[in-house]
């Protein structure tokens, strides 16, 4: 059976305790040849920290004696370029920075957890680095000075990696713009600290630095402290970086798990379907037409899979709550809710002229109400929205069915702002796929969503809208499947929910939609004469 590293970012154990790994080393020599400080993005859990930790391995000169046994069989194994195990590696994980507070709090903490990192550094590097006279200081700036000194009275130098680079300064940015605004000035702590490393890199012992983050947010207030790096991001020869692809996880994954028998062959062509529904779609590079899936979201699938022989009832991962928290702030704005409704009741797909590459407070402040383009590139970072079609005609839309989850969801707590109605709502749901009661249902849908459509809805009432709300409140991924026209041998089903294959789904039906809006002309009566009819006066017209 496969070993399946969900939740894994550490290399050397995934390659040591005989982990599933899908070869990612050949980009290696891609790293190095574009540029010496970058900056990589990607949305939540999609396996960049697992990346960095493969950086560290590769260019750490304390696992040479393991290169062998970590990289021998991969890509870089057969062709290593000569910086491999030349570095000493520093790590900086700005996603362990609490910031709550004041900029006072927030800066100690920044700087007391740079200095512990320093600290550790210095004892895991004791026998390769003179750290008598090594001194750590209040300001990590400074503490870092005092290191890279020892560092230039060795052959070596000093590869620095930066994860979630984005992350503290982004929650600080979305809920006190003042702090953020003193974290980055120009003596702000933050600012300071890249301007260290700026001045470090010409000829001080930093001679390599990367950084991953989710979104360019930042990266213009950073940049005049930080203008050497490199945005490689949506690099045609990194497209792969991070993701799988459908052909690795058939050939990878699914055929070794028939060969041991952990999986019918019958099976293949059915989770490859599940796994392209609900995880696959994002480009990651306008000139290279290659999808990959959410590789967390895959090996939470696969691994139950293997285990149960079933899939997990929930099929996407709950540890993307925080985008959820994010999409639900875009859509505080006029221009996000209409965004997000546009996108759910639509087509789901928005043209943009160009991806906005850098985030700002003030395009926040400026942009955020009324601006498409730059929420639409927000929603890109988030992995929200992705290429479509022609890469090079700029058009976004939805993903997969993860993504269409969050907006739909989102979508329903904008109808259905009362958390008691949304809760009645699942509760009507449930009893109608148990059941079959269809009126209850059909009563709420009455009172509470075509008021909240036609009171919001400028374009009147349109089949489309009412299905997508009608999906939004019927989104069961634990029970059903969902499509949207399904084909059926005499034609399209509006809206199909089909039982998932578990044993708690037994005793419900599959569902089928038909709609149809009913022009009020076709009944003879103007719209007065059919609001002032009373309930059953109205049921009796004919359809």
């Amino acid at each position: 059976m496969l070993q399946f590293p969900y939740g894994l970012a550490d290399f050397h154990r995934i390659r040591t305790q005989g982990y599933l790994y899908l070869d990612r080393t050949a980009h290696l020599h891609d790293l190095e040849r574009l540029g010496n400080v970058l900056v990589f993005l990607r949305p939540r859990r999609f396996g960049k920290s697992l990346w960095l930790d493969t950086l560290r391995c590769y260019y750490d000169l304390r696992f040479a004696s393991e290169f062998e046994s970590l990289f021998g069989d991969l890509a870089i194994g057969r062709e290593p370029t000569p910086l491999h195990n030349r570095y000493f590696v520093l790590v900086w994980d700005f996603s362990r920075v609490d910031p709550h507070g004041s900029i006072d709090a927030i800066q100690r903490r920044l700087n007391e957890y740079l200095d512990n990192e320093l600290d550790l550094f210095l004892k895991g590097y004791g026998e390769h680095l003179p750290t008598a006279n090594v001194s750590l200081r209040e300001d990590a700036g400074d503490s870092l000075s005092q290191v890279l000194a020892a560092v230039r009275t060795t052959p070596y130098k000093l590869y620095l990696l930066i994860d979630e680079y984005d992350n503290f300064i982004n929650e600080v940015m979305v809920r006190d713009p003042e702090t953020y605004r003193a974290l980055v000035r120009a003596d702000g702590p933050v600012k300071s600290l890249f301007k260290s490393l700026k001045a470090s890199m010409r000829g001080e012992g930093l001679e390599r630095v990367f950084m991953t983050g989710i979104t360019p947010v930042a990266l213009n207030d950073l940049s005049s402290g930080f203008n050497i790096a490199r945005d490689v991001s949506r690099h045609p020869s990194l497209a792969t970086l991070c993701g799988f692809t459908e052909t690795e996880i058939r050939g990878q994954i699914l055929e070794p798990m028939v060969q041991s028998g952990s999986l019918d062959a019958e099976r293949i062509a059915e989770t490859m379907r599940t796994l392209h529904e609900w995880y696959n779609g994002y480009i990651f590079s306008p000139d290279v037409d290659v999808r990959v899936l959410n590789p967390t979201n895959c090996l939470h699938l696969l691994q139950e899979l293997q285990e149960l022989g079933r899939y997990p009832r929930e099929l996407h991962d709950r540890n993307l709550a925080m985008d959820r928290a994010k999409l639900a702030f875009l859509s505080q704005a006029p221009a996000g809710e209409r965004l997000i409704t546009e996108l759910t009741m639509g087509d789901g797909i928005v043209d943009v002229p160009e991806l906005v590459s850098q985030i700002s407070l003030e395009d926040l402040v400026t942009r955020l109400d009324h601006d498409r383009h730059f929420l639409a590139s927000f929603l890109y970072y988030l992995g929200l929205l992705t290429f479509v079609g022609d890469p090079a005609e700029q058009r976004l839309g939805i993903p997969n069915l993860v993504a269409r989850k969050i907006y739909l969801e989102r979508l329903l707590e904008l109808r259905l702002p009362a958390t008691s109605d949304r809760n009645d709502a699942s509760s009507l749901a449930l009893r109608f796929f148990r059941d079959g009661e269809l009126e209850p249902l059909a009563r709420f849908v009455e009172t509470k969503l075509l008021a909240a459509l036609s009171n919001r809805d400028s374009g009147g009432m349109r089949e489309l809208a009412f299905k997508t709300l009608l999906l939004a409140l019927l989104f069961d991924d634990q029970r059903y499947l969902a499509f949207s026209e399904l084909e059926a041998s005499h034609g399209h089903a509006d809206l199909c929910l089909l039982r998932r294959a578990l044993p708690t789904t037994t005793r419900l039906f599959d569902l089928l939609f038909e709609l149809k809006l009913v022009p009020g002309k076709t009944t003879g009566l103007d719209s007065a004469q059919l609001a002032a009819l009373e309930d059953n006066a109205l049921r009796a017209l004919p359809p």
